[in-house]
């Protein structure tokens, strides 16, 4: 830039330097961190597709929902928070990605999954101005050098020849940049050249003062935010520079943070010295910025960055304030405060408020005077005492009234004060409203003119009076009590005068038919409730406003009366003063809002401090409406006056979604260890969870900033309780505690009673499985468990009954055995006995024969066979014998101690001869010690006697007889007889111990099948074992086991059972 240049630069600044415009309402909403921002440094905003806005500060990252913050933390990353607290950028890419420039790199946050990733550097520098191009590249500026990441191709590129400070896209895809140099320059990505470089500032300037901080292209300009020149444009047609702010109104520089564009021509710019509204069409300015006594501006005047949303309105994040927001909203409640050190109303209480001409306002306060608005500049004048004759007599107004050039007021107990319009000045006082009957006041409520022009003075204490201007006295009505209490006044389309009392009800009188009387709506209950106000609609139905009984109408007949309360939905049953406006909409201050009554559908719609009131709580007698339908009404906190058309327009439902899930009352982040979401709760539908996390809460919100705590929140649950929809209020969030397993279906809905909208349904589908004992394969399996166990039940009982049948049948058998063994018993010892007798007897006489039979040599032989079979019988008979003995338990033992190797020869010696004839090998193996035991001789022998009469009866050609010892570390002894007969088959190894069994083989064999079983028998009394044992080497083996000692010796002992 030539010198020359440079001279007409400066000849431009210091002509454009533009004059501030006339102020306009601007009433910002703060956000801090007592209200759940991390820090109160902002230094960048965004908001993302789905309407949430997201808040960077050095203190880490938020996003907000228009109820709730919620800071962003990273745990994997080695920095702590979000890899670095500073959060000087943000940016959404096209797939919804959130990109954060730190203090200390780039970082992409997936808000689907909540997980943020780290774009690699080789050194951590700072991030400024991330912008994404069409193409989905993400540009930035790193420590001023331009950089470009590929996403496809995970690839970063470095211009290193390409420095700047800020930068945007304009309508071609094509970067314009702003640098150090006071240059701004065209970059074209695809080409990765650079054009039409500018030069904005005197390249000669130091370099502090030629920084340029903000870029923005319009169509036919480009606007420049510098550091130290303030704002700037250049025009690409003409090729000039032209100065719009330079300095601050203390003459100091300007310092260009932010720009956006606003409406209708209007760009806020964002400085160190607050806020700058300008106008390019006008060239005019207001300046927004800190004023410690106005609640409604800049929380701080070093304003970072700016951010208009959806809805439009204006985000600002200042270093010390917080956030700013103003709503459009909110703008349409002019609100009206008493902000020292400012032309403002002069007090808080806003009691009385008329006007004649339109032109200005009065208004009474009931802690500072009287004021009066001009609404052409919006300028107040302020009257109070002091204590001048021509001054109020007091400052706590409660009547008031203005004529063409008088205005009536009635100071708190001081009478009735009348001022001169022109002059300001009082020109007469009545300190009692006297009539002359003896009934005076000096405490004036309420001012009336009727239609016939008569002024109406309403007293406490004193009834109705009449003032009359021309004599300058009052004349009492004596329709009305004489010491009532007058709260208001309202002459209605016929003429009637209608009275609100204190404790009365509403008096009434009409002056040309002379009707009048009484109406009490409190009937049988003792005093009646305060009337506040009287109104008559369009439609002649008279309103009047009570204090605790709600909203009373009486029907133009003046007939049917009919009451609105709480219980029909107003906020509130003390209401004060009412207005109607062209909509044919009943406006009515309460001690809760602003109530706005639709008289045809009488749908009730409210308005509170959330959407912009100063406060909720109106002032009694404070309601005006001017010719052009503007309303005013006085609270306690100051004015508010709005259009009701502006008021009422219905708006279109803000986005709405779930925001958060808690599972025993701990958040459920994506992506964590046994989390129940995979994704974020915005985009889950299906929620699956386990029996022991039946307990959790949802929360969500409806995405509307300019009125947040005016949406009303509805859910309900398919499945659980009923199907209607419970109210939450502003709640934001429902509880769930201790839900059955099952699968429930979670709606919910937003409505705004004040914007009318509605919001689509947000359904969310909850399976919570129950616990594995419960689950249907567990019912299943429980099924058939109980069928198995019914069906083994059942085969059990059958097969139960079957072997109870069974042990019937094998009782009855056994039975009918034993009855048979008996019976076999029974005949063989009958027998037995019976061949027993006659043996006997034959057995005598063929001793005494044989004794002779010497004598008759040829009869010996004949005569020792038959004595050797009689002996045979006997010894057959004495076995049966025997055996039945042991049948009946009759057999005794006597232990006694017996050589067992001497007794075993005798046994076998007597056998020898029998043995020989048979021509049978026998072989004895003895110990050479004599083996001594403790035996019962008489059943000893004969268990010996047995298997030897039985081994020789079956043996072919040998007998073995062996005396073992027993094993070691018992007491007992062994004896085996084995012979090599045919081999007995295992399965009939025990069948041959049973009485009278005998081999079908041996059939042929003489003998009775009682030998074996009485040689066990005796045994078992023995306490010892017969067995046949395993058939090994060709030989049958039959073995004994005997204790050699019993605990009882040489006493007898009762046999044992078999």
């Amino acid at each position: 830039m030539s010198r020359l240049q440079t001279r007409i630069f400066l000849f431009i600044l210091l002509l454009f330097a533009i004059g501030p415009a006339i102020a306009q309402p601007y009433y910002f909403r703060h956000y801090q961190v007592d209200e759940g921002l991390s820090h109160n440094t902002i230094i960048s905003l965004l908001q993302d597709r789905k309407g949430m806005i997201w808040v960077g500060t050095k203190g880490g990252l938020n996003s907000f929902n228009g109820h709730n913050f919620r800071s962003y933390f990273n745990s994997n990353n080695s920095y702590g928070t979000i890899g670095n607290n500073f959060i000087n950028s943000l940016s959404e890419d096209k797939n919804g990605m959130i990109w954060i420039g730190t203090g200390r790199g780039i970082l992409r946050f997936d808000p689907v999954h909540e997980v943020f990733f780290q774009i690699p550097f080789d050194v951590a520098d700072g991030i400024e101005q991330i912008k994404v191009d069409t193409a989905n590249n993400i540009w930035f500026l790193k420590s001023n050098t331009l950089c470009r990441y590929n996403q496809l191709k995970k690839h970063l590129t470095y211009f290193p020849g390409i420095n700047g400070n800020s930068m945007v896209f304009d309508a071609d895809g094509k970067l314009w940049i702003g640098n150090h140099d006071g240059e701004i320059f065209k970059f074209d990505p695809e080409k990765n050249s650079v054009s039409n470089i500018i030069q904005v500032l005197d390249k000669n300037l130091p370099y502090n003062q030629k920084l340029i901080s903000k870029v923005l292209i319009l169509q036919d300009q480009i606007l420049i935010g510098t550091t130290k020149h303030g704002l700037l444009t250049y025009s690409p047609v003409t090729r000039k520079i032209k100065a719009l702010l330079s300095k601050n109104k203390d003459n100091t520089d300007i310092y260009v943070r932010d720009i956006i564009s606003a409406e209708q021509e209007n760009y806020w710019v964002a400085t160190e010295a607050g806020i700058y509204v300008y106008n390019l069409k006008t060239q005019e300015f207001t300046q927004l910025e800190k004023v410690p006594s106005n609640r409604y501006s800049l929380s701080d005047n070093a304003v970072y960055c700016l951010l208009k949303d959806k809805e439009n309105g204006y985000w600002a994040g200042t270093f010390f304030g917080g956030l700013n927001y103003l709503s459009p909203e909110n703008v349409k409640f002019a609100k009206y405060t008493n902000i020292k050190g400012t032309n403002s109303i002069s007090g808080n209480a806003v009691r009385e408020i008329c006007s004649y001409d339109n032109k200005n306002i009065w208004i009474g306060t009931e802690d500072a005077g009287l004021n009066r608005l001009d609404l052409n500049t919006g300028k107040f004048t302020q009257f109070t005492t002091t204590g001048l004759a021509n001054s109020l007599s007091y400052p706590n107004i409660h009547g008031l009234f203005a004529t063409k050039n008088k205005l009536y007021i009635g100071p708190f107990v001081h009478g009735l004060d009348v001022m001169d319009l022109k002059t300001g000045k009082i020109i007469k006082r009545h300190g009692v409203i006297d009539s002359g009957d003896g009934f005076t006041s000096d405490f004036v409520m309420s001012i009336y003119q009727t239609s016939d022009k008569k002024i109406l003075i309403g007293t406490i204490h004193g009834g109705l009076f009449e003032y009359d201007e021309k004599k300058d006295n009052f004349k009492r009505l004596n329709f009305i009590p004489e010491n009532s209490n007058i709260y208001a006044i309202f002459e209605d389309h016929n003429g009637t005068i209608w009275v609100g009392s204190l404790q009365n009800g509403v008096f009434y009188y009409n002056p040309k038919s002379g009707l009048k009387g009484n109406i009490k709506f409190n009937k049988g209950n003792g005093f009646d409730y305060q009337i506040q106000g009287i109104l008559e609609d369009s439609n002649h139905f008279l309103w009047l406003a009570s204090e605790g009984s709600g909203l009373i109408s009486i029907d133009p007949d003046r007939k049917k009366i009919a009451k609105i309360t709480t219980g029909n939905g107003l906020p509130s049953n003390y209401l004060f003063r009412m207005l109607e406006d062209d909509a044919h909409n009943l406006w009515i201050s309460s001690l809760k809002g602003l109530i706005c009554l639709n008289l045809y559908t009488k749908k009730i719609k409210v308005f509170t401090k959330a959407n912009g009131l100063i406060t909720d709580q109106f002032n009694y007698n404070s309601a005006y409406k001017d010719v052009n339908g503007k309303m005013y009404f006085g609270t306690v906190q100051g004015l508010i006056s709005f259009n009701p058309a502006d008021i009422l327009v219905k708006s279109t439902a803000p986005p709405f979604y779930l925001t958060a899930f808690q599972v025993n009352n701990e958040e459920v982040i994506p992506g964590q260890k046994n989390a129940v979401l995979a994704q974020s709760i915005l985009y889950t539908d299906t929620v699956s969870l386990n029996y022991n996390q039946s307990s959790f809460n949802i929360e969500f919100a409806a995405f509307s900033y300019p009125s947040p705590k005016t949406i009303d929140y509805y859910y309900r649950m398919a499945g659980v309780g009923t199907d209607g929809w419970t109210n939450l209020k502003n709640n934001q969030k429902a509880y769930f505690t201790d839900l059955a397993p099952g699968t429930y279906t979670f709606m919910v809905k937003a409505t705004d009673n004040a914007g009318g909208w509605e919001s689509k349904i947000r359904k969310l589908v909850i399976q919570i499985h129950p616990p594995f004992w419960k689950s249907s394969y567990a019912y299943l399996f429980y099924i058939l468990l109980i069928l198995l166990t019914f069906y083994l039940s059942a085969n059990y009982y059958r097969k139960m009954l079957e072997s109870k049948n069974q042990r019937k049948l094998q009782l009855f058998e056994f039975e009918k055995d034993r009855e048979i063994y008996q019976a076999k018993i029974e005949f063989f010892t009958n027998i037995t006995h019976e061949i027993q007798t006659p043996l006997t007897l034959i057995k005598g006489p063929v001793e005494r024969i044989l004794d002779r039979i010497d004598e008759v040599p040829a009869i010996k032989r004949s005569l020792q066979m038959i004595d050797k079979n009689t002996n045979r019988l006997l010894a057959l008979t004495a076995q049966l014998l025997d055996f039945r003995k042991t049948e009946i338990d009759q057999f005794g033992l006597s232990f006694v101690k017996l050589n067992i190797t001497q007794v075993l020869r005798q046994e076998v010696t007597a056998f020898k001869p029998e043995i020989e004839k048979k021509h049978i090998k026998l072989e004895l193996n003895f110990p050479k010690t004599s083996l001594i035991a403790f035996v019962d001789y008489e059943a000893f022998t004969k268990i010996i006697s047995n298997l030897l009469s039985n081994a020789l009866k079956y043996a072919r050609s040998k007998i073995i007889i062996e005396l073992l010892p027993g094993l070691e570390g018992t007491d007992a002894f062994i004896i085996q007889f084995a012979n090599d007969g045919d081999p007995i088959p295992k399965e009939l190894r025990e069948k041959i111990f049973e009485p009278f069994y005998r081999m079908s083989r041996n059939i042929d064999k003489p003998g009775t099948g009682i030998g074996l079983p009485i040689a066990r028998s005796l045994a078992e009394l023995h306490s010892g074992t017969l067995i046949l044992a395993e058939y090994q080497n060709g030989l049958n083996i039959f073995e004994l086991t005997l204790p050699i000692h019993h605990s009882i010796e040489f006493n007898l002992s009762k046999w044992k059972k078999i």
